[in-house]
Protein backbone atom coordinates (compact mmCIF):
# COMPACT_ATOMS: atom_id res chain seq x y z
CA UNK A 1 0.00 0.00 0.00
CA UNK A 2 1.46 3.50 -0.46
CA UNK A 3 0.03 6.38 0.93
CA UNK A 4 1.85 10.07 -0.01
CA UNK A 5 4.82 8.44 -2.03
CA UNK A 6 5.56 6.23 0.45
CA UNK A 7 7.11 2.91 -0.59
CA UNK A 8 5.62 -0.61 -0.34
CA UNK A 9 5.44 -2.07 2.65
CA UNK A 10 5.20 0.95 5.40
CA UNK A 11 2.66 1.45 6.38
CA UNK A 12 1.50 4.66 8.19
CA UNK A 13 -0.88 8.09 7.87
CA UNK A 14 -0.32 10.76 5.90
CA UNK A 15 -1.04 14.17 6.98
CA UNK A 16 -1.61 17.15 5.04
CA UNK A 17 -1.35 20.95 5.91
CA UNK A 18 -4.33 22.35 6.34
CA UNK A 19 -3.40 25.65 4.41
CA UNK A 20 -2.69 23.83 0.68
CA UNK A 21 0.92 23.43 1.05
CA UNK A 22 2.17 20.21 -0.50
CA UNK A 23 3.80 18.98 1.82
CA UNK A 24 3.17 15.87 3.28
CA UNK A 25 4.18 14.33 7.00
CA UNK A 26 4.30 10.87 7.58
CA UNK A 27 3.46 9.29 11.01
CA UNK A 28 4.59 6.01 11.21
CA UNK A 29 2.06 3.53 13.09
CA UNK A 30 3.40 0.69 15.25
CA UNK A 31 2.86 -2.89 14.79
CA UNK A 32 0.86 -2.94 18.05
CA UNK A 33 -1.54 -0.84 17.01
CA UNK A 34 -3.57 -2.76 15.22
CA UNK A 35 -4.23 -5.37 17.91
CA UNK A 36 -4.49 -3.01 20.63
CA UNK A 37 -6.99 -1.38 19.00
CA UNK A 38 -8.88 -4.71 17.93
CA UNK A 39 -8.82 -5.34 21.84
CA UNK A 40 -10.17 -2.30 23.05
CA UNK A 41 -13.05 -3.00 20.65
CA UNK A 42 -13.62 -6.41 21.89
CA UNK A 43 -13.78 -5.32 25.13
CA UNK A 44 -15.64 -2.22 24.75
CA UNK A 45 -18.53 -5.06 22.96
CA UNK A 46 -18.24 -7.71 25.43
CA UNK A 47 -18.78 -5.35 28.30
CA UNK A 48 -21.70 -3.56 26.06
CA UNK A 49 -22.91 -7.16 25.57
CA UNK A 50 -22.84 -8.07 29.40
CA UNK A 51 -24.37 -4.51 29.91
CA UNK A 52 -27.20 -5.23 27.94
CA UNK A 53 -27.80 -8.88 29.23
CA UNK A 54 -27.99 -7.21 32.69
CA UNK A 55 -30.11 -4.15 32.50
CA UNK A 56 -32.28 -5.61 29.40
CA UNK A 57 -32.79 -8.82 30.63
CA UNK A 58 -36.63 -10.06 30.19
CA UNK A 59 -37.29 -10.42 34.21
CA UNK A 60 -35.80 -6.91 34.65
CA UNK A 61 -38.62 -5.60 32.06
CA UNK A 62 -41.26 -8.31 32.49
CA UNK A 63 -44.71 -7.31 33.18
CA UNK A 64 -46.19 -9.01 36.46
CA UNK A 65 -47.72 -12.09 36.58
CA UNK A 66 -50.73 -12.72 37.93
CA UNK A 67 -50.61 -15.06 41.32
CA UNK A 68 -53.18 -17.18 42.76
CA UNK A 69 -53.12 -19.03 45.35
CA UNK A 70 -55.62 -20.93 47.10
CA UNK A 71 -55.65 -21.99 51.46
CA UNK A 72 -58.79 -24.09 52.75
CA UNK A 73 -58.59 -23.51 56.56
CA UNK A 74 -59.09 -27.14 58.09
CA UNK A 75 -58.85 -28.51 61.46
CA UNK A 76 -55.25 -29.42 60.62
CA UNK A 77 -54.50 -25.69 59.54
CA UNK A 78 -56.52 -24.52 62.86
CA UNK A 79 -54.09 -26.84 65.42
CA UNK A 80 -51.27 -26.66 63.86
CA UNK A 81 -49.88 -30.17 62.63
CA UNK A 82 -49.58 -28.74 58.98
CA UNK A 83 -46.97 -26.05 58.16
CA UNK A 84 -47.84 -23.09 57.02
CA UNK A 85 -47.63 -22.78 53.11
CA UNK A 86 -44.58 -20.43 51.47
CA UNK A 87 -46.18 -18.27 48.54
CA UNK A 88 -43.34 -17.14 46.17
CA UNK A 89 -44.47 -14.18 44.24
CA UNK A 90 -42.36 -11.00 43.00
CA UNK A 91 -42.19 -7.33 42.80
CA UNK A 92 -45.12 -6.58 40.49
CA UNK A 93 -47.25 -9.74 40.62
CA UNK A 94 -50.89 -9.42 40.73
CA UNK A 95 -51.68 -11.66 43.78
CA UNK A 96 -54.50 -13.40 45.15
CA UNK A 97 -55.01 -14.92 48.24
CA UNK A 98 -58.33 -17.37 47.83
CA UNK A 99 -59.52 -18.46 51.09
CA UNK A 100 -62.07 -21.06 51.78
CA UNK A 101 -63.08 -22.03 55.33
CA UNK A 102 -65.68 -23.71 57.64
CA UNK A 103 -65.05 -20.90 60.36
CA UNK A 104 -65.94 -17.18 60.41
CA UNK A 105 -63.04 -14.46 61.37
CA UNK A 106 -60.92 -11.99 59.56
CA UNK A 107 -57.97 -13.04 57.75
CA UNK A 108 -55.07 -10.45 57.59
CA UNK A 109 -52.03 -10.05 55.76
CA UNK A 110 -49.33 -8.36 58.22
CA UNK A 111 -47.06 -6.24 56.78
CA UNK A 112 -49.60 -5.10 53.60
CA UNK A 113 -52.21 -4.20 56.02
CA UNK A 114 -54.66 -6.56 54.05
CA UNK A 115 -57.80 -7.73 55.62
CA UNK A 116 -61.34 -9.60 54.52
CA UNK A 117 -63.69 -10.90 56.47
CA UNK A 118 -64.52 -14.72 56.62
CA UNK A 119 -67.64 -15.89 55.70
CA UNK A 120 -67.59 -19.49 56.73
CA UNK A 121 -68.37 -21.87 53.11
CA UNK A 122 -67.47 -19.20 51.02
CA UNK A 123 -64.33 -18.56 48.85
CA UNK A 124 -63.01 -15.20 50.29
CA UNK A 125 -59.95 -13.09 48.34
CA UNK A 126 -57.40 -10.82 49.11
CA UNK A 127 -56.42 -8.88 45.79
CA UNK A 128 -53.37 -6.81 45.35
CA UNK A 129 -50.19 -5.83 43.33
CA UNK A 130 -47.18 -6.60 45.07
CA UNK A 131 -45.32 -3.61 45.67
CA UNK A 132 -42.52 -4.55 47.99
CA UNK A 133 -40.07 -7.09 48.55
CA UNK A 134 -40.20 -9.16 52.05
CA UNK A 135 -42.01 -11.63 54.14
CA UNK A 136 -45.88 -11.33 54.97
CA UNK A 137 -47.85 -14.04 57.44
CA UNK A 138 -51.25 -14.17 56.83
CA UNK A 139 -53.05 -14.73 59.99
CA UNK A 140 -56.73 -15.77 61.15
CA UNK A 141 -58.13 -13.61 63.23
CA UNK A 142 -61.46 -15.92 64.72
CA UNK A 143 -64.59 -15.17 66.53
CA UNK A 144 -63.66 -18.55 68.71
CA UNK A 145 -60.93 -19.04 71.53
CA UNK A 146 -59.40 -21.83 69.78
CA UNK A 147 -58.39 -19.92 66.94
CA UNK A 148 -57.68 -16.12 68.29
CA UNK A 149 -54.95 -15.94 66.31
CA UNK A 150 -53.31 -19.07 63.61
CA UNK A 151 -50.46 -18.41 61.13
CA UNK A 152 -52.32 -19.79 57.46
CA UNK A 153 -49.40 -18.88 55.26
CA UNK A 154 -46.38 -16.64 54.31
CA UNK A 155 -46.21 -14.41 51.74
CA UNK A 156 -42.56 -14.22 50.07
CA UNK A 157 -42.24 -11.40 47.62
CA UNK A 158 -38.51 -11.34 45.72
CA UNK A 159 -37.17 -8.21 43.99
CA UNK A 160 -37.75 -7.88 40.13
Amino acid sequence: MTIAGQPDGVEGLATGNVAGDSEVHHVKVSKFTKPAIAAVTAVMLVGLYIGARQFLSIDSIAAGQSRTFHIDISEACLHGTEPPPLFEAREGDRVVLAVTSLYSGELFLHGLEREVNIVPGAENTITFTAEHAGRFYLHLHGNGKDHNHIELAVLEVAPR
